[in-house]
């Protein structure tokens, strides 16, 4: 429905970081620069057919990141204020297109509120995130309180924000700015409606060095799953086809590792169980491959602004012998989950001929999930 025409982002990576006293683009979260983050988020986007990034005097470190996504089609030198950088970006947007220009220091947006911006410019040709104000705001003469303003009426404007591309370029002629502050101002000079969409408090701004201190909250999940061995199946765990004479028996293709996987990140979540999103009532998952439920699962949690720090998984297993398929299974399960090899730890261990998986009748996984979210 939405998808007729192209969609450019704008990554405006050419602050200085006055506020913040350094280079905040290039300062590093979870192994990756900021400006990383923020390219990746389009990157991923199904919507997004090319990234621009505009960098400033750090355009050399900037340009070698963005070199790492297929998708960006240029990096543009910026210029002194952001809506000059905005202007010379603009010079690489084809006519008809969509462009999403956004912060770069707003490494944490989601897909969600990405989604939720050019989906109300394509019906309103103007969009932009906001967030409710959540503290009463006061106007001021020097000292004294002059004016409280009706807080339901307030937003935050976050970003990206999204617009017809030509409309924009046609009003720039007559309403531009140079010390505007946010794309839709120019826009509301015209006289033009902004659709208001959805935005997120975890899409802040990085802007002082309290941004950056901010904690995140630890969350475990647990997940466990067992699968009788029986004939006429293939054995499929961590998304690897493991020769053996029997396999697992379950309505998908009963991969014992990745169900425990999932079940612990889906837990630690707080967002049930595989059998509520993947039912085996239902048909459409019937001998599905359990490696797309957990892309499926990842989006759930990404979405929730969650990201791995560590997964931790033991297979009970009596036969067959699992460690030359260990290292395939580790890094299926970090490509799934977009994470390093080093944060996914897969072990087995026999049970000494005893019980269920000692007697070699079925094999059984428990899996424990660290998770960072900010919320």
């Amino acid at each position: 429905m939405y998808k007729n025409r192209e969609v450019f982002a704008v990554v405006l990576a050419a602050g200085k970081g006055t506020r913040i006293g350094f280079d905040k683009m290039l300062y590093k979260i979870d192994e990756f620069e900021v400006v990383h983050h923020s390219i990746k988020a389009f990157q991923d986007n199904d919507f997004i057919d090319k990234i621009i990034v505009v960098g400033g005097e750090n355009i050399y470190e900037v340009e070698k990141i963005a070199n790492r996504f297929s998708k960006v089609c240029s990096v543009v030198k910026g210029g002194e204020t952001r809506a000059v950088s905005v202007l010379n970006s603009l010079e690489k947007v084809n006519g008809g297109a969509l462009v999403a220009i956004h912060d770069g220091a707003r490494p944490f947006v989601s897909q969600q509120v990405i989604n939720n911006a050019i989906k109300g410019a394509f019906d309103n040709s103007a969009a932009v995130p906001c967030v409710k104000v959540k503290d009463t705001i006061k106007q001021s003469e020097g000292e004294f309180i002059t004016q409280t303003f009706e807080r339901d009426r307030l937003y935050i404007t976050q970003t990206p924000q999204v617009f017809n591309s030509d409309m924009y370029k046609q009003l720039i002629d007559v309403y531009f700015d140079k010390y505007i502050t946010d794309d839709a101002q120019l826009f509301e000079k015209a006289g033009i409606k902004v659709k208001i969409t959805e935005g997120d408090y975890k899409n802040y701004k990085i802007t002082t060095i309290d941004d950056i201190k901010k904690e995140k909250n630890m969350r475990i999940g647990h997940g466990y799953d067992v699968h009788k061995l029986v004939e006429g199946r293939k054995l499929i765990m961590g998304g690897v086809e493991i020769p053996y004479e029997k396999g697992l028996l379950g309505h998908s293709d009963a991969d014992v590792v990745l169900h425990a996987v999932m079940d612990s990140l889906l837990g630690a979540m707080a967002l049930g169980d595989i059998g509520k999103h993947f039912p085996d009532t239902d048909e459409k998952y019937k001998d599905c491959n359990s490696m797309n439920l957990m892309h499926h699962v990842a989006d759930m949690i990404f979405d929730k602004g969650a990201d791995i720090e560590n997964i931790d998984v033991t297979i009970l297993c009596q036969k067959p012998k699992l460690a030359p398929h260990i290292m395939k299974m580790r890094e299926n399960i970090a490509d799934a989950l977009h994470c390093d090899l080093n944060k996914i730890s897969v072990k087995a261990t026999t049970e000494e001929g005893l019980g269920f998986t000692g007697e070699g009748l079925g094999i059984s996984c428990h899996c424990v999930c660290l998770l960072k979210t900010s919320n």
